[in-house]
């Protein structure tokens, strides 16, 4: 009987799947199909394999014949699906907490198998709370396993574009209280300091209400969000722990005109080697190099990827060219979001440390 086989049925999105067809005739041609609904739209993949001598397939060894992808990918059928609607762009769903199931049919010799495989952004029990402070509003995601927790400030793609929920939600999912913070504009390296106060604000609110563990309050973004993000720890030096900067957007200068150097906390950069954010990414790490940066820098610079850098276990075709750039990009948001978390670990050990920032 044709039975698909799925390790982890419904788990957080960032988890890996393996994905196993048995049941079929030997040396058959199987056809997989999957389905997800996204923000209201439909979005699909396929793929044409063929069984092996055991009538079986493992969609992390078998190279499909045809369809979205041809290599050998155990998340391919995520990774390659495309709107129905091309106009279509929204991976997630209007709540955090609302999760995505793709539904997985296999098709082989007049035998049918269906499955259905979750994704979630976040734990159901992680909280999900709006902020209206003077001075700044936003929303927080806290975990609710016990002890203190060490917090990230989660800033926009874009100041006209809605909260980074999903990225926040997360980082609550991995421990973290998450603030999706909102603002009107991104300042630039010659905005007025007072462009700065809801971040100011924001930062201080969240040491003295949530009393983040270490006092650590990283900054995390991406395109816009990367470039403030980098501001901020410059800026706002004693109140940034660490400084997040995936894919900045702006025009490259050389040398950097920020003082990068003046960061108080650990930097991790991330950039794929086809996108303008290289270069950039390039002049910062001169400029750290020159000055002897005294913490820990990281940057993850990925070969073959443009644009498109998020966290692990999303579609990434519609942006890409072709299936092979998408299954790189894809190969590319795993690395680097094991990496953020694995950097924002260590940088919370060492801001337990006497020498280090807020201890």
């Amino acid at each position: 009987m044709l039975a698909f086989e799925l390790d982890f049925a419904d788990a957080l999105i960032d988890i890996d799947r393996k994905l196993t067809v048995k049941g079929a005739p030997a040396h058959t041609e199987l056809v997989i199909h999957s389905k997800t609904e996204r923000a209201g739209q439909i979005w699909r993949s396929q793929i044409t394999v063929q069984t092996d001598e055991h009538g079986m397939v493992n969609l992390a060894d078998v190279v499909p014949s045809a369809g979205s992808y041809t290599t050998a990918q155990p998340m391919g059928l995520i990774y390659t699906q495309l709107a129905e609607n091309a106009a279509s762009t929204e991976l997630f769903p209007v709540s955090v907490h609302h999760a995505l199931h793709t539904e997985l049919e296999a098709h082989c010799a007049g035998q049918v198998a269906k499955t259905v495989l979750t994704q979630r952004l976040t734990h159901a029990t992680v909280q999900r709370v709006e902020i209206n402070q003077p001075g700044f509003h936003g929303i927080m995601f806290v975990p609710s396993t016990a002890g203190d927790k060490p917090a990230v400030m989660v800033l926009k793609n874009q100041s006209a574009a809605p909260l980074d929920e999903a990225h926040a939600a997360l980082y609550a999912a991995r421990g973290y209280i998450a603030l999706a913070l909102d603002y009107a504009q991104t300042p630039s390296l010659d905005t007025d300091p007072e462009a700065l106060m809801p971040f100011k604000l924001a930062l201080a609110w969240l040491r003295t209400t949530m009393r983040p563990k270490h006092n650590f309050v990283a900054v995390s973004g991406y395109q816009q969000g990367a470039e403030l993000a980098l501001l901020l720890g410059v800026q706002l030096a004693d109140q940034v722990s660490a400084v997040i900067a995936c894919e900045p957007t702006a025009a490259v200068r050389s040398p950097y005109p920020l003082a990068v150097e003046n960061s108080l906390g650990p930097i991790l950069l991330a950039s794929g080697q086809q996108h303008v954010s290289s270069q950039y990414h390039h002049t910062i790490g001169q400029r750290l190099e020159q000055a002897g940066f005294d913490y820990n820098f990281q940057w993850y610079d990925f070969e073959g990827v443009g644009a498109g850098l998020s966290f692990a276990h999303v579609p990434t075709l519609h942006l890409c060219p072709d299936a092979e750039q998408a299954l790189r990009l894809a190969a590319a948001n795993k690395e680097l979001w094991f990496a953020i978390i694995g950097f924002l670990h260590q940088a919370v050990i060492e801001a337990a440390r006497p020498t280090q920032l807020h201890a």
